[in-house]
């Protein structure tokens, strides 16, 4: 088995076995009304706690329909960790259908507000060709940004990389790279 789909697998079970849960104690009817009030007046802190009420059975019965609902109301407004969950939750098939492209774009979508462990997934989705055209220049780009912020995954895969990839490879990852954190860094400012 190649080194970088090793990985790849090693994450993939890291990451289910991070989404399954034991049930809590059940929520007070008053805090999980208040809850959902703030959810449904569209508060995306709100709906995203809701739905991972509902994935981890934290203080309710596991819903993972329900899960899915409340991630995708907060992962529409930008909530990076909704983002991060539906990605999972299209890429494992658990609370949605198996759809590749679909948790590559919530990936993408949560990378680009800066969430780490998204950069590191679209890293590995590229590197193994997983719903996505293999590019390992694509999966050196997001591993550079997880690793630039501190990943040790991502840092892993990129003394990996440097043994495997053609110094091209290597160079055009590094240059998207650098070009994404230039963007990203400009984007921050003018907040």
């Amino acid at each position: 088995m190649n080194k970088p789909l090793k990985h790849f697998l090693i994450s993939a079970a890291v990451l289910v076995s991070c989404s399954q849960s034991f049930a809590a104690e059940p929520a007070s009817s008053e805090s999980l009304t208040a809850l959902q009030a703030s959810a449904e007046l569209g508060q995306s802190d709100a709906q995203f706690e809701l739905g991972n009420m509902y994935s981890t059975g934290t203080g309710v019965e596991i819903d993972l329909e329900k899960a899915f609902y409340w991630f995708s109301l907060a992962g529409e407004q930008g909530n990076t960790n909704a983002s991060y969950n539906l990605g999972v939750m299209y890429m494992t098939g658990q609370g949605a259908e198996v759809d590749l492209e679909l948790s590559l774009d919530w990936f993408q979508r949560a990378a680009d507000l800066g969430d780490l462990v998204s950069q590191y997934s679209l890293g590995a989705m590229y590197a193994n060709g997983r719903g996505v055209s293999r590019d390992f220049a694509v999966a050196y780009k997001w591993f550079s940004i997880a690793a630039a912020s501190g990943d040790p995954n991502a840092q892993a895969n990129l003394v990996l990389f440097r043994e495997m990839l053609s110094t091209e490879q290597i160079l055009a990852g590094q240059e998207m790279a650098t070009q994404w954190i230039e963007d990203f860094s400009s984007s921050e400012e003018s907040k």
